[in-house]
């Protein structure tokens, strides 16, 4: 039997998204960023954060009306999150 290994940390997600501005329009997620922490020490171990372009960028057309700094044009130049699944 292999050795099993320790890994208790906590994770974190934070996620910035779109809301929808009509009746039966959907969101998308605009930012994706997480933090593991030891929870022994109660330190940072790793973070990860990313802009997300949406599926559909008719939902980013919104966006100047927002107070989180997310830009319509950073959005088209961020990867899309079946490029950053793996990592996250």
């Amino acid at each position: 039997m292999a050795p099993s290994i320790d890994r208790s940390e906590i994770a974190f997600f934070d996620l910035e998204t779109t809301f929808p501005t009509r009746p039966g329009q959907g969101s998308a997620i605009l930012e994706f960023g997480s933090i593991l922490v030891c929870p022994r020490k109660l330190v940072e171990l790793e973070s990860y954060e990313t802009l997300v372009q949406p599926p559909d960028l008719s939902l980013i057309s919104t966006l100047t009306d927002r107070g989180n700094c997310i830009t319509a044009n950073a959005i088209l130049s961020a990867p899309t999150f079946s490029d950053i699944a793996d990592k996250v």
